[in-house]
């Protein structure tokens, strides 16, 4: 798959010059890309234009649990795949200051997204509620609901009963090298979670026409908007208390969108044998 049939794809989805998206994604779902990453990346900054901004997780799950942290932004490689750590590193780039849950963003927005570092990244003065206040639309390229960290909002502003809070020393590195303290706090599962099952937000909102569903090559891949994932979570939850926890022994089947679809490893797909597993 070529640049342009990507940007072409995206489009079809509903993104458009101007919008703010926030991008979980997996680069092997949708096949073979000629020119990898670089060229998914660039196919998004071709279709947002100049006054569009391109988000995604730059997580770094290997500090968890260690002792007094450090958190580098600029050195320390997102944990999210090859898409996210090919924004990351493009020039320009803005990174938040969260130990595990950073983002990077591209774009017109990126320095407002990305400045506000809270001990949260999922409250009031984090990014992902930057996303929401922005209106930002949520594609998930080639992987399902259940990777889509947006939904943790929903579970910090009800403050679910299975998580709790948990405080970390760590320290941010400056580029300079000089260190200084980043607090933090987690929003951990309590002993014995069953796990998010995040497919049951993603079928309400396809249900009600609020997630639109399309392909980019072998990737299944979803958009929605923030606000509207945000507004429905909360009504539902006040219904469910459960809706964004795993209840039985698998999960929520999607439905297909008018695809062929199948899940493998947490990849959504058209045909698994079509995962490029080579690296790109």
């Amino acid at each position: 798959m070529k640049r342009e049939q990507i940007a072409e794809a995206l489009q079809a989805l509903g993104l458009e010059a101007g919008h703010i998206v926030f991008v979980h994604s997996s680069l092997s779902s949708i096949g073979y890309v000629e020119g990898g990453a670089d060229a998914v990346v660039d196919a998004f900054l071709d279709l947002l234009g100049a006054t569009g901004t391109l988000v995604v997780p730059t997580f770094t799950f290997s500090h968890g649990g260690k002792p007094n942290p450090v958190f580098d932004p600029i050195r320390d490689p997102s944990e999210m795949g090859r898409i996210s750590e090919v924004t990351r590193t493009r020039p320009g780039a803005q990174r938040s200051h969260h130990l595990l849950h950073s983002v990077a963003a591209l774009g017109s927005h990126a320095e407002d997204i990305t400045a506000v570092h809270g001990p949260s990244a999922w409250a009031a003065d984090g990014p992902f509620w930057k996303l929401y206040e922005l209106d930002a639309h949520i594609l998930m390229l080639g992987v399902p609901y259940l990777r889509c960290t947006f939904f943790h909002v929903i579970e910090q502003l009800v403050q679910v009963r299975y998580r709790r809070w948990r405080e970390v020393e760590a320290s941010v590195r400056e580029p300079d090298g000089r260190k200084h303290p980043l607090p933090m706090f987690g929003y951990s599962p309590k002993p014995g979670f069953a796990g998010n099952d995040f497919n049951k937000l993603g079928s309400i909102l396809e249900e009600r026409g609020l997630a639109q569903v399309g392909s980019v090559g072998n990737a299944v891949t979803r958009r929605f908007r923030a606000r509207d994932a945000l507004e429905v979570g909360l009504a539902e939850y006040r219904k469910d208390p459960l809706l964004l926890v795993k209840t039985g022994d698998s999960i929520t089947q999607l439905r297909d969108g008018g695809l062929t679809e199948e899940l493998h490893n947490e990849k959504s797909v058209i045909d698994p044998t079509q995962i490029y597993e080579r690296k790109q």
